[in-house]
């Protein structure tokens, strides 16, 4: 009998040894299996996109007054410094209109000048003389009639002589009364709206006279700023023309562009599924051949572009930091960038696949945690945020191990 419970005893060492040896084993696979190790890490949502760089400023130079090109002394594609010499325009269509101009304003200060000096001047005193001769006449008549009235009474002069200077008196009254009115006519044309018109046709025809003058100032046309110079009809999309000596230009007419290469920015679309991530001021990655820079995100488009397709795409513009090594090589308009907007970040932020997300019968997310030591789990309520790409961001989590279902 003791020799069977030690052989028994003898055979089962061997199998619990086997079974002890294989437990560890099969836990571990468990825990590979169903449970991921979680940490606080940097987490990060990004967008991508491609645009195209160009150039923030951009100013036409325009004609500043209608005339002829006289000298063109840049080329399209060349470089200025600012005050540089761009083109110059003849003067002789301006010049007629500066003359003409300042021969209004001449004519407008005379008729000021005699308005000013209206009381004082020879169309007043004219008219007051008038005045003066009429009452003087009248007089002389009012005293003529009383003479003959009484010569009359007397016997002495018939009674038609009074009757005529009678008659005489009235006509001169009324010829008084006439110059009276007009001499009153005659002053109120110095005062009043009539001098208020002629102050402002002389300031009109002056402001005219001067604005030509500082358009004929302009007849050379400089650069404001360093820049490249480019066809003001390719910044538009038309047809290229090419300036040169001897071309009729109008007033306003664009002639050239010049483009700020120190200051460049990318021109991208964002479709509409992605727009809610974008806001402005985020960091941008970008890669211009090859060439990693800095950005941030300036604006992002209110307006959906007039594109043709599937789905409504906006505009993205995005400001670079310019390197200022003088090796680095030169970005040009037109290149293809590489932008990965930074479109969330948290330093030290736990995410959990979206698996692992669960929500109660209150509608509360939770995650089965464990922390490191325990073998059982528990539900931790979590507040989930947003996607990145370890999963999804949760609070109210820390470092341990979750459950995947």
């Amino acid at each position: 009998m003791i020799r069977w419970r030690l052989l028994l005893w003898l055979l089962a060492w061997p199998a619990a040894w086997l079974l002890w040896q294989a437990w560890p084993a099969s836990q571990g696979q468990d825990v590979a299996a169903r449970w991921l190790w979680v940490e606080p890490q940097r987490l990060e949502s990004r967008v991508g996109l491609v645009g195209r760089v160009q150039a923030v400023r951009q100013q036409i130079q325009a004609a500043p007054f209608d005339g002829v090109v006289a000298e063109v002394e840049v080329e399209p594609g060349q470089r200025v410094a600012p005050g540089q010499p761009l083109f110059r325009l003849d003067t002789a269509q301006l010049d007629v209109q500066i003359r003409q101009a300042e021969a209004e304003w001449l004519k407008a200060r005379t008729s000021v000048r005699l308005l000013q000096g209206w009381q004082t001047g020879p169309q007043v005193a004219r008219a007051r003389r008038a005045m003066f001769g009429a009452r003087g006449a009248l007089a002389a008549s009012e005293g003529a009639l009383a003479d003959t009235r009484r010569l009359f009474e007397r016997g002495i002069v018939a009674r038609i002589e009074v009757d005529s200077l009678a008659q005489q008196v009235v006509a001169q009254r009324e010829a008084l009364q006439d110059a009276e009115q007009e001499l009153s006519l005659v002053r109120e044309r110095g005062r009043g709206d009539e001098l208020r018109i002629a102050q402002m046709a002389l300031a009109n025809t002056h402001a005219r006279w001067q604005a030509m003058l500082a358009q004929r100032e302009r007849r050379v046309v400089r650069a404001p700023f360093a820049a490249l110079v480019v066809r003001a009809d390719n910044a538009g999309g038309g047809a290229s023309r090419h300036l040169q000596p001897g071309q009729q230009v109008s007033q306003g007419a664009p002639l050239l562009t010049l483009v700020d290469l120190s200051q460049l920015q990318v021109l991208a679309a964002v479709q509409e599924h992605d727009l809610d991530r974008l806001r402005e001021g985020l960091e941008v990655e970008v890669i211009i051949a090859g060439q990693p820079l800095a950005g941030q995100v300036q604006r992002v488009a209110l307006q959906a572009r007039n594109d043709e397709g599937q789905g409504a795409w906006y505009d993205v513009r995005v400001a670079l930091e310019m390197p200022r090594e003088p090796s680095t090589p030169l970005l040009r308009l037109g290149m293809t960038a590489q932008l990965t907007v930074i479109a969330h970040r948290t330093e030290q932020g736990i995410a959990v696949p979206a698996e692992a997300l669960q929500v109660d019968e209150a509608g509360q997310a939770y995650v089965v945690y464990r922390a490191t030591g325990d073998r059982q789990g528990r539900k931790v309520p979590v507040t989930a945020g947003v996607a990145v790409a370890q999963g999804v961001e949760v609070v109210g989590l820390s470092a341990g191990y979750v459950r995947i279902p």
